[in-house]
C-alpha cells in the first residue's frame, strides 16, 4: 500500500548549503556515490551473486543539461538505512570492516555540490518496499525543516537498486571534466575495474582501466618493474606497506607518480614525495610511477577519502622508508642516470591544426595595419624562392597580415618529418611577399603541449616570430642578421629535455 511518513533530518539541515561552497575535485565528488554502490555490492555479494551471476557491481552515469542521474545494481537500502542517507552528520553504526562508506555525509555532501536539488530512491533486494525522497536545497537552506516526505510504495522482491537524480545543476558538462573524470576514476577504482568486479558507465562509454606503458630495459627485455614489501616503525607501532614501482616508456606529468590505496581504493593519485621524485624537470619526477598498498587501520584517511592524515611525523617516517627500500632504490637511482632514447614522438602540431588556426588569425592581426614605421628596405633581399608541397594534401593555409604597411602572405606548412628539425623555418615562396611558414610539429620542446589551445598557441606564436623577422629586415638589418632570434630559438628548443 503507497504512504508517506515523516522522517527526521532535525540535525540542521540548513547547513547543507555550506557543502556548495567547499573545494571539491569533481572525481572525488563522483567517488561517493561509487564507495556507497561498491561497498553495498561487497557487503551483499552472497545474497547478490543468486541474481546477479556476473557478480559485477554496476554504476551507470548519466550528465546531461538538465541532470545528472546515477544508478546502481547494488543491494539496495533498507528503511533505516534510507534514514540515515537523508539526515546529516549521522552515519550508521554497522559498517563492516574496511568499509568505504565510512562517513554518514558523504552522499548528501556529493550531491549538493552539483545541483541545488536531488532526489533518493532505493529498494533492496528481498524487500516489498520503494523508498523516495526529495531534498531541495534552497529550501533547506530557507526554513531549515526537521522532517522530510519518505514516498514508500510497493516494490518487487527482486528490485535492487538505488537511483541518484540531481537538478539546477551547478557546472556543465565540458570534454576536460569528462577526460579528467575517466582518467582519475580509473585509477581509484583500478583494482576493481582490473579484476572485473565494477563497471562504471559515463553517458553510455565504460571507464577502462589500463596498465601504464612501461620503459623496457634493453639487457634483459623486460619492463622496469619492480615489486616491494616493506615496514617501519612509529611511535611504537609498525606499519606495514607493499606495492610496485616502474619507469613509464613515455614522459607523463599527469601519469607519473604512486598511486596510494586503501582496501583496494585509491586514496591519494600522483604522489610524488621531492626525495624520491625530485624536482618538477627532473627524470623522475616525470617517469617514475607506481602503486602503494597502505591496508591498515592505522593509516588514516581525510574525510574527504583523498588524503592520509600523517602530517604528526608519520609521512616522513613513511618516505625515509620507502626511499631506503632496495627495489624502490634501484628504480629511483635507475630513472635518475637514463637517457631519453629515441622514443617514438607523435607530433604535436598537425597540418590540421594549422589549417584551423589559419582562418581565425588574419582577423587576429588585422589591427596591425594601422601601424606605420620608416621602411628602409621595399623587399627583403637575397632570399631565393622555394616550392614546398603541401604536407598529406592539404591545402595551403594562407594568412595575409598588413604591418608598417607592407601586406604579407604567409603559408603555413607543417612538416613532421623529424624531431631533431629546426622548429620554425622561414622560406620565400615568391616575390610578392609571399612566405613560408614552416613549423616541425615533431619538436620534443612541446610534447606535453597537446591540448587544442597550445596547438592553436604554437601555430600562431610562429606566425609572430615570422612576422618579426621579416619587419626587422624592412627597417635596416639584413636576413641573417634578423633571423638570429629565431636561429637561437631553434638550438635551445632542439636541446632542451
Amino acid at each position: 500500500m503507497d504512504r508517506t511518513v515523516k522522517e527526521d533530518v532535525s540535525v540542521g539541515s540548513g547547513i547543507i548549503g555550506v557543502f556548495t561552497r567547499m573545494p571539491q575535485k569533481m572525481e572525488r565528488v563522483f567517488a561517493e556515490f561509487i564507495d556507497n554502490s561498491t561497498q553495498s555490492f561487497k557487503d551483499h555479494y552472497n545474497d547478490l551473486i543468486k541474481v546477479n551471476r556476473s557478480g559485477v557491481c554496476k554504476v551507470i552515469i548519466t550528465w546531461n543539461d538538465e541532470e545528472i542521474v546515477i544508478t546502481d545494481n547494488a543491494f539496495g537500502m533498507s528503511h533505516d538505512d534510507f534514514r540515515h542517507a537523508l539526515k546529516l552528520n549521522n552515519p550508521r553504526n554497522n559498517y563492516t570492516e574496511n568499509s568505504r562508506s565510512q562517513y554518514g555525509m558523504g552522499l548528501k555532501t556529493a550531491a549538493s555540490y552539483l545541483g541545488d536539488w536531488y532526489s533518493i530512491e532505493s529498494t533492496m533486494l528481498g524487500s516489498k518496499e520503494k523508498y523516495y525522497s526529495i531534498i531541495d536545497i534552497e529550501d533547506w537552506k530557507k526554513n531549515n525543516p526537521t522532517e522530510i516526505d519518505n514516498n514508500i510504495s510497493d516494490s518487487p522482491e527482486t528490485d535492487h537498486y538505488t537511483k541518484i537524480i540531481i537538478k539546477k545543476l551547478y557546472k556543465p558538462l565540458t570534454n576536460a571534466i569528462d577526460n579528467g573524470l575517466r582518467k582519475k576514476l580509473a585509477l581509484i577504482y583500478s583494482d576493481d575495474l582490473s579484476k572485473g568486479d565494477l563497471e562504471i558507465i559515463l553517458n553510455g562509454r565504460p571507464i577502462i582501466d589500463s596498465d601504464p606503458e612501461l620503459r623496457i630495459n634493453k639487457e634483459t627485455g623486460s619492463e622496469y618493474l619492480n615489486y616491494f614489501e616493506d615496514s617501519f616503525e612509529f611511535e611504537g607501532e609498525k606499519y606495514d606497506y607493499h606495492g610496485w614501482i616502474g619507469i613509464l616508456k613515455t614522459a607523463s606529468t599527469d601519469d607519473a607518480g604512486f598511486t596510494l590505496t586503501q582496501y583496494g581504493r585509491g586514496i591519494k593519485l600522483n604522489y610524488r614525495p621531492s626525495e624520491i621524485f625530485g624536482k618538477s624537470n627532473s627524470f623522475q619526477y616525470q617517469r617514475v610511477v607506481g602503486d602503494i598498498q597502505l591496508d591498515d587501520k592505522k593509516w588514516k584517511i581525510s574525510f574527504n577519502k583523498d588524503e592520509f592524515i600523517w602530517d604528526n611525523g608519520l609521512e616522513k617516517a613513511f618516505i625515509d622508508s620507502l626511499k631506503n627500500n632496495k627495489e624502490v632504490k634501484y628504480i629511483k637511482d635507475t630513472a635518475g642516470v637514463l637517457r631519453k632514447e629515441k622514443d617514438e614522438v607523435k607530433p604535436v602540431v598537425k597540418q590540421e591544426d594549422a589549417k584551423k588556426t589559419a582562418s581565425k588569425l588574419s582577423e587576429k592581426y588585422s589591427g596591425l595595419k594601422n601601424v606605420t614605421k620608416t621602411v628602409v628596405q621595399e623587399s627583403v633581399n637575397d632570399q631565393p624562392v622555394v616550392s614546398i608541397t603541401p604536407e598529406d594534401n592539404v591545402e595551403s593555409n594562407i594568412i595575409k597580415i598588413t604591418y608598417a604597411s607592407v601586406e604579407y602572405s604567409f603559408d603555413i606548412q607543417v612538416k613532421n618529418d623529424n624531431s631533431s628539425d629546426n622548429w620554425l623555418s622561414i622560406q620565400k615562396k615568391d616575390e610578392n611577399n609571399s612566405y613560408y611558414v614552416i613549423i616541425n610539429g615533431l619538436t620534443k620542446y612541446f610534447t606535453e603541449y597537446k591540448n587544442k589551445d597550445c596547438k592553436t598557441l604554437i601555430v600562431d606564436f610562429a606566425v609572430a616570430l615570422a612576422l618579426t623577422q621579416l619587419s626587422c629586415a624592412r627597417v635596416g638589418l639584413d636576413f641573417d642578421k634578423s633571423g638570429l632570434v629565431i636561429k637561437q630559438l631553434n638550438d635551445i628548443l632542439k636541446n632542451t629535455n
